[in-house]
């Protein structure tokens, strides 16, 4: 990027910054002082204690079964926010939100070393999201605690309302933000962020609901009584996070044991790993599934592990005894996961990757629809790298002439539908296609 892109974008961001501020300021002023509503001073201070402590202490949920590291971001000082905003008006619930997202932000700025500008950044966008999402009501013709104090319906679809507001809000102007301090395109930008809104804002309703509900029955000790079980949700999050932590890290392990064992299987099992999660991806397995795969991928060649590497590393041909032994490989890796039960679901992944659509693969002699559609992925992969080899003279095997990428293509179209999957051949096809080009620019740029 240019130095006058750069000046451009700052020039914008500060003009941008400048407006969220001006704006969030005039909010406050409008929503009037805390301190002259003495109805609702203690009250704020009491909610804002309790939202900043729920704040600091965030959750963060996976969105998909044992992968910790793509989850969502909770805390309850949102919910909270949206209560407020239906119980006592969008301006108590203004003047909530600046000052939970203000205290929170200092702490953590001091915590991380982080810029303050950012703090007052937060600050303004969460005063404009609670001011939106409750401003929106009379130009509406609610009366949203009239409407909430009804029926509990009507409470139910006004707070998802305005719970939908105040994301959306939120979505568009940090948006921009984002669109300017990076430089990106606020297409784009807003394109990811409005895929991920119902996935974040949907969990929260629940919350949502049982604070309002808590609040307008018991006042400030209902908020209290909700809080007690989102500690304890939070530290059942962490031990689920330190569980699923071993998880990986025991596969990690393991993979490590197999490259140790046999030089040329380092670079191997990474390159069918990734090669396996992007045919998974293009097939359309559900993300967790295609995660299952990268490991199982890893794995592959555990059994191996335990064969005589004198069998393993023999640069002529093998004897029919020794064949034999090499065919056990897959069998005996699944033998090795069965016992663990975090690993149960690639275990038949691994058992079968040698399997042919035509019946005569290995161990088992299974056809067609009977080999999982993950094993014929780590098939077709495994086939296709063991073909070509590795870069480094380590990664190439001793008994077999590396092909070029072009014919190893042409030995998978060759064998489609006997011994691999010919709509798994086809999908890897394309993705290494597009890797090429990729690939070649990397290898320019290396030499370069």
């Amino acid at each position: 990027m240019s130095s006058e892109r750069r000046g451009q974008l700052r020039k914008r961001y500060r003009l941008w910054s400048g407006l969220l501020s001006a704006a969030a300021l005039v909010i406050l002023t409008v929503a009037g002082s805390p301190i002259q509503q003495s109805g609702h001073l203690l009250l704020l201070l009491g909610l804002g204690l309790v939202a900043l402590l729920a704040e600091l202490l965030l959750i963060r949920y996976p969105l998909w079964y044992g992968y910790t590291d793509r989850g969502i971001w909770m805390s309850v000082s949102t919910p909270i926010v949206t209560a407020v905003i239906l119980l006592y008006g969008w301006q108590l619930g203004a003047w909530l939100d600046a000052l939970v997202t203000f205290g929170a932000g200092l702490l953590t700025a001091r915590l991380k070393q982080s810029r303050l500008r950012w703090v007052w950044l937060n600050t303004a966008q969460s005063v404009l999201c609670a001011a939106g999402a409750g401003a929106w009501h009379p130009i509406a013709g609610i009366s949203p605690i009239e409407s909430a104090l009804a029926s509990p319906l009507s409470a139910a679809l006004i707070l998802l309302s305005t719970l939908v507001m105040y994301s959306l809000i939120n979505t568009f102007l940090v948006s921009i933000t984002v669109a300017l301090a990076e430089g990106v395109r606020l297409r784009w930008v807003l394109h990811e962020s409005l895929l991920n809104l119902p996935r974040e804002t949907l969990p929260t309703f629940p919350l949502s609901l049982l604070l309002m509900a808590m609040l307008h029955l018991y006042g400030f000790t209902g908020l209290l009584a909700v809080l007690a079980p989102y500690l304890a949700l939070r530290q059942a999050f962490i031990l689920y996070t330190r569980q699923h932590e071993l998880y990986h890290q025991t596969v990690r392990s393991l993979g490590f044991l197999i490259q140790r064992a046999h030089p040329y299987t380092g670079g191997h099992l990474q390159r069918v790993a990734q090669w396996g999660r992007k045919v998974a991806e293009r097939l359309g397995l559900p993300p967790e599934r295609c995660e299952l795969v990268y490991e199982a991928a890893l794995l592959h060649d555990l059994g191996k592990t335990v064969l005589d590497e004198r069998i393993l590393n023999k640069p002529g041909r093998l004897t029919p005894r020794e064949w034999e032994q090499v065919q056990r490989h897959p069998q005996l890796g699944a033998e090795i996961l069965i016992s663990v039960p975090f690993l149960n679901p690639i275990v038949p992944w691994i058992a079968y990757h040698h399997e042919r659509p035509d019946g005569k693969g290995y161990p088992y002699g299974l056809q067609g629809d009977q080999i999982p559609l993950e094993a014929r992925i780590i098939a077709v992969v495994d086939a296709f790298d063991a073909m070509i080899g590795g870069e480094a003279p380590s990664q190439q095997r001793q008994y077999r002439r590396a092909l070029s990428i072009e014919d190893a293509l042409k030995e998978l179209r060759r064998g489609a539908g006997t011994q691999f999957d010919p709509t798994v051949v086809s999908v890897f096809e394309q993705v290494v296609q597009e890797w090429l080009p990729l690939s070649r620019t990397m290898r320019v740029a290396r030499s370069e």
